[in-house]
């Protein structure tokens, strides 16, 4: 999660977790809104307006959430489950770290390739890391490996699905130039493994490692 930055530490931008009723800031909060049909969405851009409530994308908060935390917060019946929750917030970080990519990629802050992103952790240019899950190879070279342990990498989607938003067939390693980008994409990354309430647990895509 991010940490707290100093604009968040004052009062008017601190917000209570309809789940377990602690403040964060709103950079730890997956925010949702009321749809038309009164269905909660969420909202991870912050571009929509009107009423919302914020959850931790836990499964400790999503849980309380669903059962009582958006009735009182939206002062109407709200009918859902944290694991439609966990997987809302999955769907929808999905689609945001695909965005990121582009907006990456677009304004040439995005570098591919073993080679290309070795070098960019060399020169320390590169922000942040994103390794596909089944590309063991790709996370075995020894920046990578520093990148893993210092906590600037992380692993999201297939080859194929890297490829499909970098625009390419199969992309095993990107590497973000941006600090900014870079902190969202993390983020991003991290709510798209949203846990699931409940006795079973959905398996965290974890860095591919050599066997």
């Amino acid at each position: 999660m991010l940490a707290m930055s100093e604009s968040a530490e004052n009062r008017g931008s601190i917000r209570t977790c309809v789940g377990c009723q602690k403040e964060a800031a709103p950079g730890e909060l997956v925010r949702f809104v009321l749809g038309p049909d009164g269905a909660v969405l969420p909202v991870l851009t912050g571009a929509a307006v009107g009423r919302g409530a914020w959850v931790h994308p836990t499964a400790a908060c999503l849980a309380p959430a669903a059962e009582r935390g958006f009735s009182k917060s939206f002062r109407t019946a709200i009918r859902t489950s944290g694991a439609e929750l966990a997987e809302l917030i999955r769907a929808a970080a999905s689609r945001r770290v695909v965005g990121l990519l582009a907006a990456a990629a677009g304004s040439k802050r995005l570098v591919i390739g073993g080679a290309e992103v070795d070098e960019a952790l060399r020169t320390g240019k590169a922000r942040l890391v994103v390794v596909a899950t089944d590309a063991r190879a790709a996370a075995g070279t020894r920046e990578v490996e520093q990148a893993i342990s210092s906590g600037r990498a992380r692993a999201w989607g297939t080859k194929t699905e890297l490829g499909r938003a970098t625009h390419r067939t199969e992309t095993a390693i990107v590497a973000v130039l941006d600090s900014g980008l870079g902190r969202a994409l993390s983020t991003a990354i991290d709510w798209a493994h949203t846990p699931e309430p409940g006795p079973r647990r959905p398996v965290v895509e974890h860095l591919p490692t050599e066997e």
